[in-house]
């Protein structure tokens, strides 16, 4: 059982601006390593995940709403970590659910979406992320030992920067259709897969570029009430290679490792109808 709660206090400064702060607790139930590779893991449990959070924040828009700017700070104080470790057994290698003690994610992030001429919208975001683990003895996938590694390592899945860039132009209707056009640039920085770096355990930073051509609201003589939509579609345009995913067992002789995919075009045909 847990109780959680939430407060917010928002105060409108104008009509078109407004400041918030929330505190907020969270939870996540414990549980026991039903797969898992020997009897003392099998039989040991993990306790509950709970989160402690604060939020300020503002939003706002500007110049007749033409500009929409939004900003926050955050911390989140963990304790108990749930975190899937690796263990070794003479039944293979498998995962295990452990927790982490504490760890303490905070940081930084804003949007901004301008409409400086009309059809033209340009939207960008920014975060900025400080995690680190303030109590953690994990095991070491390269050992099968166990290391304190509280504020030596971050916790995994965590870019310290990560933004994106999007233009789009929304054409003059012409009597066969609409025709849009975009472009997204997104990057973020260098990461791990898990706790300990080992070679192929992290990913170097990426920026990749998408972009979309569409031709929509095709009207259809056969159909009042349908539409056809064409977009032609292209992902990774630099052909950035980057891993998504993996781990490395570094002394025990293998490692794994999933990787985006490469440059990828495509063509969608979307038919819509009532």
């Amino acid at each position: 059982d847990n109780l959680s709660y939430k407060a917010n206090v928002n105060y409108a400064i104008t009509d078109d601006m407004s400041v918030y702060l929330t505190y907020a607790t969270g939870y996540n139930g414990g549980g026991f390593n039903a797969r898992a590779s020997n009897l003392a893991s099998f039989t040991t449990p993990f306790a509950e995940e709970e989160v402690e959070t604060w939020e300020l924040g503002l939003k706002s828009e500007w110049l007749d709403n033409r500009v929409r700017f939004n900003a926050a700070v955050f911390t989140n104080d963990y304790t108990d970590i749930q975190i899937a470790q690796f263990e070794a057994g003479s039944g293979g290698a498998s995962s295990r659910i452990v927790n982490a003690g504490q760890g303490t994610y905070q940081g930084v992030e804003f949007d901004i979406v301008v409409v400086p001429v009309e059809g033209l919208t340009i939207d960008a975001t920014y975060g900025y992320l400080d995690a680190e683990f303030d109590e953690y003895e994990a095991r070491n996938p390269a050992t099968n030992q166990l290391e304190d590694i509280s504020g030596v390592t971050t916790p995994a899945q965590t870019p310290e920067n990560s933004a994106s860039l999007g233009v789009q132009y929304d054409f003059e209707p012409f009597s066969f259709g609409a025709l849009s056009a975009r472009v997204d640039v997104a990057y973020k920085d260098a990461f791990t897969f898990h706790p300990f770096n080992n070679q192929y355990d992290s990913t170097d930073d990426r920026t990749l570029v998408n972009g979309r051509l569409s031709l929509n609201d095709i009207k259809l003589d056969c159909c009042d009430d349908s539409a056809l939509r064409v977009s032609l579609w292209g992902k990774n345009l630099t052909d950035e290679e980057y891993r998504n995913w993996g781990i490395d067992f570094s002394s025990l002789g293998f490692a794994g490792n999933v990787y985006g995919e490469p440059r990828t075009y495509g063509l969608d045909v979307v038919y819509t109808y009532k």
